[in-house]
């Protein structure tokens, strides 16, 4: 009983301090800065009484009665999401940029992390709603914001040093994309290739779909935007081969396969689509290359690694679900759902010298 009641006492703190601000309290931020759960200080908010302040029960649980149901709340509140997709290192800040998973009542928040300190901030930017993926783009984040009931999904580039961003994207000719999961950019052409499938539907904040799950490319300097592939399941995240000549795009739902396609027409089409490799541990998600050509692919245990031909390497081990991950010099950062590790390897990802030096 010890934590709840430590516990306790810096919610009461927070919230005395909550009722001296100005404006709508951030609760998510709130939370994190005190270290309480969000679900406990959201109830304490809204008026509910603390577990000592409620009327007796008509039984009194035995101790081995209360000491599960204590070990069972204290794990549901230290389940926060905090680290799931994004991953994009901005050198003007020395930061990482990242998101959270989507979590019921509670919005897909922006976070990132200080590369020496390892301090973390909650970010707000305009614009941003219920970000995923996104990627580095001209010393700024290009997020995937899939939207809400009420907002529709958009491209949106944000400023770290300024706080501020703009929708570069947010329908196909009018119509609503579904929930746009990750972007990668073609450095040479300069294109914005992306996926969307329709993840924000299944988890109830996105409307019923108007486009199947597919695979766009849109190019800024006209805002000319074509489909170039289709045919998935579930379509998630890409990344481009280092010479730009193949491009990879998951479908991580039955199959769990990774997916191979040349890029043709003056580097504007997909081609060849083949199976590149099979998961045997959850789904793959977020994928990217090292300089040498090798893939990489978060997934149910950590982050596996293959080579070119698509035969595994070996594994990043986490111990748990690793949705997403970012190269930077010197290592990689890993989103694991509630942890956030950085893992040290002597390789180079391959967008590092374009992204980070």
């Amino acid at each position: 009983m010890a934590d709840y009641h430590e516990t306790n006492q810096r919610i009461e703190v927070c919230l005395r301090h909550i009722a001296q601000s100005e404006g709508k309290p951030n609760l998510t931020k709130w939370a994190r800065d005190y270290n309480v759960p969000y679900s406990r200080l959201y109830a304490r908010y809204k008026g509910r009484v603390t577990r000592l302040e409620r009327p007796a029960s008509h039984r009194r649980l035995k101790d081995t009665e209360e000491n599960l149901l204590h070990d069972l709340v204290n794990g549901l509140e230290a389940q926060d999401k905090f680290a799931h997709e994004a991953g994009v290192y901005i050198k003007s800040t020395n930061r990482s940029y990242f998101t959270s998973n989507y979590q019921s009542n509670k919005t897909i928040e922006t976070y990132s992390i200080d590369c020496t300190t390892h301090q973390i901030l909650l970010e707000e930017f305009p614009d941003v709603v219920n970000p995923n993926g996104a990627c580095y783009y001209g010393d700024q984040v290009l997020y995937c914001c899939q939207g809400s009931l009420t907002t529709p999904f958009a491209l949106v580039l944000a400023h770290p040093l300024l706080g501020t961003s703009e929708i570069m994207l947010n329908s196909f000719y009018g119509r609503d994309f579904n929930s746009l999961n990750d972007v990668v950019v073609h450095h040479d052409a300069g294109d914005i290739w992306f996926t969307d499938p329709t993840y924000g539907y299944e988890q109830a904040f996105r409307p019923s779909p108007l486009l199947p799950s597919q695979v766009y490319r849109f190019r800024p300097a006209t805002g000319q935007i074509w489909c170039v592939a289709d045919g998935f399941v579930q379509c998630n995240s890409l990344c481009f081969s280092p010479d730009y000549d193949n491009n990879v795009s998951l479908n991580p739902r039955l199959p769990a396969t990774i997916y191979e396609f040349n890029v043709t027409d003056g580097r504007t089409r997909l081609s060849n689509r083949r199976m590149f490799a099979y998961v045997d541990s959850g789904v793959p998600d977020g994928i990217k290359c090292d300089e040498r050509g090798n893939v990489y692919s978060g997934c149910g245990d950590g982050v596996h690694v293959w080579d070119a031909q698509g035969t595994l390497l070996g594994k990043i081990y986490a111990g748990n679900v690793v949705a997403n991950f970012n190269f930077v010099e010197g290592g990689i950062w890993m989103m694991a759902a509630e942890k956030l590790f950085f893992c040290e390897i002597g390789v180079k990802g391959a967008l590092v010298d374009i992204e980070c030096l």
